[in-house]
């Protein structure tokens, strides 16, 4: 019989309430809300400025990814990976299953995205996906589990809940 080792995120949150400012293990953190996100989401494809939005999600969250692993000193792939999609609902933008894991490419799905479901709240469905804050933040996954560096992955929506898909799937490739 097999022998599953679950870890579990801990999380060490403050409030300072004379700066107005949430930490999570440490680090600065803001809770958005789908109206904000929808509106930095729309000025961005607006803008032709999306890759910025993974750039800045891929950037953050590899180092906190890599500060909470080395703090912790977790170094099994099958638990940076677990934590890591713990830490993307604690923060709030949804869930991450991962299907697939390779030195070179991979596949998570979301079933529920902060993201997404904002956006349809606010204006209903859309053509293209808008989940760039998510594909940083699985490229930042992906290359801080597997200790490489930031920008060894590339990730792309092949299906999106925006778009009417029964879930948002990731790919991911090596660059």
């Amino acid at each position: 019989m097999s022998v599953f080792k679950s870890i579990q995120l801990e999380l060490d949150a403050k409030y300072d309430k004379k700066a107005s400012r949430h930490f999570i293990n440490g680090n600065q953190v803001v809770f958005h809300c789908h109206h904000f996100t929808t509106l930095y989401t729309q000025l961005a494809i607006d803008a032709d400025e999306t890759q910025l939005l993974h750039e800045v999600a891929r950037e953050s969250f590899y180092n906190v990814l890599q500060s909470y692993y080395k703090q912790k000193n977790i170094t099994d792939v099958k638990e940076k990976i677990e934590l890591a999609c713990q830490y993307y609902s604690a923060i709030g933008l949804g869930t991450l299953t991962v299907k697939f894991m390779g030195s070179d490419s991979g596949e998570v799905i979301s079933e529920n995205s902060h993201v997404e479901k904002g956006w349809i709240a606010k204006w209903g469905k859309y053509d293209k996906p808008v989940n760039y804050i998510g594909t940083g933040y699985i490229a930042a996954m992906f290359a801080s589990s597997l200790e490489l560096p930031i920008k060894t992955f590339g990730v792309r929506e092949e299906k999106s809940l925006v778009k009417g898909d029964d879930y948002t799937l990731f790919k991911i490739v090596k660059n």
